[in-house]
């Protein structure tokens, strides 16, 4: 996690609705003898008791009735203990610190059931009017306040790099486009928190479809378990405040070879201060959301432009200055501007090196600039 959370940002109040529901189905069906409608809840709507979209639904009624004829033969003794389980394992927060919590396992026999009811529950449950009436909300409702709580931020707070989302004007906050809701725990290994509320955060589309896809961000690759940041309150834990980068240029033999293309040979993301707890959840996020290796490459290609672009330095003088005053404090948009969190720390990085390590960095940024505008003179009249 790049950036922490504000610790009153609200949970999905759908998603809340719909674990609800099926805490409530499973507690109702330890004594039952038939699938009916006694097995769900009811709520008030304009004065009326009515009863929950996931029985009158029937798509969402036909996925919890497959859970109940896998239910319906076992003894009440191992329903309860099915209840038990989930409703015992609510608190996902403590999987994340503590190595020694089991993590809520179920027999093979209700595992394929329970994934394909909470899926639905997630795919499309969750957007039927009737969800949306229960809950009194919408999960795009739901991305409007978690952007609100957050200083009105559109940044992916697991990257810093991408927006969630783009806002249009005019519109309410039902009909306006939200970000992908990664699931924190993934659903394919953890199909009790499929539809849980503390199981979803706002990514960008790059850390959710592109990066982590169904990577378990508890169980390593050695299969042992590990610790990692859980994003959403109350945990404040991130790790920007520890984030280095480190340049590396090419000499300048190789640049004179013809690498003036290509000036930089690296640029290394590290967290030379974290605690050693910090330290490892760190790992577990460079793994599963692949930032680290997402920066270095944009800082390794856009390097010369992005600074002449950022600090528009006239001469060396000038991008002396210019890195001091850029690093003096951080950038009011640091939690809202693609990417401007990342250049700041390499901005800071270059204000505390010597002159002369300046000055080769200066020759870079000065040619760049002659070739830019060689290629504005190019495209205007052709020489």
């Amino acid at each position: 996690m790049l950036f922490p959370l504000n610790p009153n940002t609200p949970q999905c109040r759908v998603f809340e609705v719909l674990n609800s529901e099926l805490l409530h189905f499973l507690e109702a069906a330890v004594q039952a003898n038939s699938f009916n409608q006694d097995l769900f809840s009811q709520y008030q709507h304009d004065g009326q008791q009515t009863i929950s979209v996931c029985w009158s639904n029937k798509a969402t009624k036909e996925k919890f009735e497959a859970l109940w004829l896998a239910l319906e033969p076992l003894e009440q003794q191992t329903r309860r203990e099915l209840f038990e389980l989930v409703q015992n394992s609510q608190d996902i927060t403590v999987y994340f610190d503590d190595l020694a919590a089991p993590l809520p396992e179920l027999e093979d026999s209700l595992f394929e059931v329970f994934k394909s009811l909470t899926s639905h529950l997630f795919t499309r449950t969750k957007d039927l009017s009737g969800a949306k009436q229960q809950a009194d909300s919408s999960i795009e409702q739901h991305f409007q306040e978690f952007r609100r709580e957050n200083n009105n931020s559109q940044l992916c707070f697991l990257c810093g790099t991408s927006l969630l989302s783009q806002d249009r004007t005019n519109l309410d906050d039902d009909e306006q486009w939200r970000a992908d809701y990664d699931h924190v725990l993934c659903k394919d290994k953890y199909p009790i928190y499929t539809a849980h509320p503390g199981n979803f955060i706002p990514t960008c589309h790059i850390c959710n479809s592109k990066a982590k896809g169904a990577k378990n961000v508890l169980v390593g690759s050695q299969e042992q378990r590990r610790t990692a940041f859980y994003p959403l309150p109350p945990s404040q834990e991130s790790c920007h405040q520890y984030a280095c980068i480190e340049p590396s240029f090419r000499g300048l033999a190789e640049l004179h070879g013809g690498d003036w293309q290509d000036p930089i040979a690296s640029a290394t993301v590290t967290f030379p201060t974290a605690p050693a707890d910090i330290a490892a959840k760190i790992s577990v996020w460079k793994e599963v959301y692949q930032v680290h290796s997402r920066v270095e490459e944009h800082v390794i290609t856009h390097f010369c432009e992005r600074v002449a672009s950022d600090l528009m330095p006239q001469d060396f003088n000038d991008f002396c200055n210019q890195l001091n005053r850029h690093t003096q404090r951080f950038p009011l948009d640091v939690k809202k501007a693609e990417w401007r969190f990342w250049w700041y720390r390499v901005y800071e990085f270059l204000a505390n090196k010597d002159q002369g390590y300046l000055r080769d960095v200066w020759s870079l940024i000065e040619w760049k600039q002659t070739v830019a505008n060689d290629g504005d003179l190019l495209a205007e009249f052709g020489f």
